[in-house]
């Protein structure tokens, strides 16, 4: 068993924030205030990854705290995987219903830290097409999807499918372990996970009812 930096378990902490604040402002709150405080935060995280980009000198309120908390190497010039977070969680929000919003956020959250944790924890076979992924995270990044995916129906009070459920979840976790960029899957996995689930249930929650 590996040991994992402290600093890593600290970026993991700012990376599951966002899923337990952000979920009772989804569920509880009407749809105006849910989009006045995700794009608040989408125009932070905006702000910081263009400040870090042109080499501004000033702070970003929040942003500029989780930049020096979280911020990889490969990230001290940007901040994408934020940015990208927030401002596809923004559009969700705007575009699709609570429980698409809902079962997006707490995939991209909670399913892939303990995709990274137990990776990095218990290590083992590498993801044939991507070696930088083992197969044990990216089976957590499964199993908490799905639990995730089943949650938020049960918090909105749905019945869920699943069918729905597992194919979902299977397609987060295939995103998720693609040899891309590591900030990509910011975008990739929680946009993918709300058109699933919007498109899986059709009609039925294609209403302006939030």
């Amino acid at each position: 068993m590996n040991r994992i930096p402290r600093r890593e378990l600290v970026r993991k902490g700012w990376h599951v924030l966002p899923g337990i604040l952000g979920a009772p402002i989804i569920v509880f709150t009407p749809k105006w205030v849910t989009l006045v405080v995700v794009w608040f935060f989408a125009f932070l995280y905006t702000l910081q990854h263009l400040k870090l980009l042109r080499g501004w000198s000033f702070t970003v309120p929040i942003a500029d705290l989780s930049y020096r908390t979280m911020a990889r190497e490969d990230e001290r010039d940007n901040f994408l995987g934020s940015f990208l977070l927030w401002v596809t969680m923004a559009i969700i929000c705007t575009v699709f219903p609570k429980i698409a919003a809902l079962s997006a956020l707490w995939v991209s959250t909670f399913g892939d830290c303990c995709n990274a944790i137990a990776g990095q924890l218990l290590g083992g076979p590498r993801i044939p097409w991507n070696r930088r992924k083992t197969l044990i995270g990216s089976t957590v990044m499964l199993v908490v999807s799905i639990l995730a995916l089943w949650a938020s129906h049960r918090v909105l009070e749905l019945d869920p499918s699943p069918a729905i459920i597992m194919g979902v979840a299977m397609v987060a976790t295939l995103l998720e372990s693609l040899p891309l960029h590591s900030a990509y899957d910011e975008f990739t996995v929680p946009f993918s996970t709300a058109f699933l689930v919007w498109l899986a249930y059709g009609g039925a929650l294609l209403s302006p009812v939030w």
